[in-house]
């Protein structure tokens, strides 16, 4: 099955409507090789004159990501053509994952497992803090991009 044929089959068995426009947003979301912004996918859906309103987009966009099959990348810090303040998305599969950003090219790579709990879980302890999640990302140059310099 693919990405977007397991996440209308969660969408369903969550109680979630399965619409034309949101088949629409995964088919278009499937389509991206790098990361993109909701306002990218708003724009390549058609824009103001498309048929899928920014507000149904932002909308799916945030319930992909609650959901679990959209991870949220800081933008500012994998293109330095794009806004700072722009989130970016990539579709992942459910479950605790996390990404080595290519600074130059926007290229994610998802990872599971971290040994960075046991690390967590002592400065908690150190701290008396409640960790209730975390979120790793690395920062630095493909292959391709290092190959290139």
């Amino acid at each position: 099955m693919s990405w977007a044929e397991n996440v209308l089959k969660d969408l369903s068995a969550h109680g979630h409507r399965v619409t034309a426009p949101r088949r629409a947003i995964l088919d278009r979301i499937m389509q991206y090789s790098q990361p993109f912004s909701a306002e990218q996918l708003f724009r390549d859906l058609g824009g103001e004159t498309g048929p899928i309103g920014r507000a149904t987009i932002y909308r799916t966009v945030d319930l992909l990501v609650e959901d679990g099959w959209l991870s949220r990348v800081h933008w500012s810090a994998t293109k330095e053509t794009h806004a700072a303040s722009e989130h970016a998305y990539v579709p992942v599969e459910q479950g605790h994952q996390h990404h080595m950003i290519c600074r130059k090219c926007g290229t994610v790579i998802s990872f599971e497992g971290c040994d960075i709990e046991t690390l967590l879980g002592g400065l908690a302890r150190r701290l008396n803090f409640k960790i209730e999640g975390h979120w790793l990302e690395v920062y630095g140059l493909c292959q391709v991009c290092q190959r290139a310099e």
